[in-house]
């Protein structure tokens, strides 16, 4: 039979946890170290020579100061996921509970924030388009300014959740386990987070698929059949690569979260919880875009 841990938090009580099979067994271990490999060799690769490629460029524009903001997301979270796969391999955590949750953190600071700044993107090259904004208006100031109060907000609103919230029941406190902190989804408040994210992502991404689809069928048909050759063509493609980034890797975790928030509580399984793995490292293969740039994906 199978032992049980038993973890004694702040007020004196025992709580049961189950063995560390049930949350994350062989198979689940196998699933998420082949993906977080992939990314991790991929998203490196990617972000070097994309990097190079601008360097060597040296573009100034408003577009390659995100750019260059994304592929710093993406290196944080390449730089987190050695110790997610050492984790993955031993199946024990042994750096201490803060480690664990910053480097659980990561992965969703990373996610949120890279939307936004792909958000940024689409949203400036449609101003753009609609003439709402002219290029030359669109200084590299302006990009780093925007920049600085992304990384600012998302601070201001991300840090005090990880302090003060995430993973710091005691309950997680004296496990050799780790990224299992969804069962804080028991909590109200972040109940009522997760939902409020779900909604705003959601809305945000069909409404600008309702804009950029017409906008690029309008491109091809004025420009047809030699729309590449055309640099607002390509500029909008760029856009809806962007987006359709957001649709692979994001969209499934949150469409997945509002099962796992109804169902999790009543059906603490293995099953629920590998799927829910699944899709939040599903989210980390957006650090392959600049590979996708790089390998003439997307021209």
């Amino acid at each position: 039979m199978d032992s049980m841990n038993v973890t004694t938090v702040s007020n004196g009580s025992r709580v049961v946890m189950p063995p560390a099979e049930q949350f994350c067994d062989a198979y689940c271990r196998a699933i998420l170290t082949t993906a977080y490999s992939v990314v991790l060799f991929g998203g490196t690769a990617g972000a070097v020579l994309m990097s190079h490629m601008m360097f060597k460029r040296k573009s100034h524009s408003a577009i390659a100061t995100i750019i260059i903001n994304i592929i710093v997301l993406h290196s944080f979270l390449l730089l987190s996921l050695p110790f997610r796969l050492s984790y993955y391999l031993s199946a024990v955590w042994k750096l201490g509970s803060f480690t664990c949750r910053v480097v659980s953190g990561v992965i969703y600071g990373h996610m949120y924030l890279t939307f936004v700044f792909y958000v940024a993107i689409v949203i400036l090259r449609l101003l753009i388009y609609f003439r709402k904004l002219q290029t030359q208006q669109l200084q590299k100031f302006h990009a780093v300014v925007l920049s600085v109060l992304i990384w600012m907000a998302g601070s201001l609103i991300f840090l005090p959740i990880f302090f003060l919230q995430y993973g710091t029941d005691p309950i997680y406190t004296e496990q050799q386990r780790c990224f299992e902190f969804h069962r804080s989804l028991n909590c109200r408040e972040i109940i009522i987070i997760n939902y409020s994210i779900i909604v705003i992502m959601m809305t945000t991404v069909l409404v600008l698929f309702l804009i950029q689809l017409p906008v690029i069928l309008r491109l091809i048909k004025a420009y047809w059949p030699d729309m590449r050759a055309h640099q607002e063509y390509r500029a909008q493609i760029k856009s809806f690569f962007f987006l359709l980034v957001i649709v692979v890797c994001f969209i499934p975790h949150h469409a997945f979260r509002v099962y796992f928030i109804q169902n999790y509580p009543e059906q603490e399984n293995s099953k629920l919880i590998l799927y829910n793995e699944i899709c939040v490292a599903l989210t980390a293969f957006c650090c392959l875009d600049m590979l996708c740039f790089i390998g003439g994906v997307i021209h």
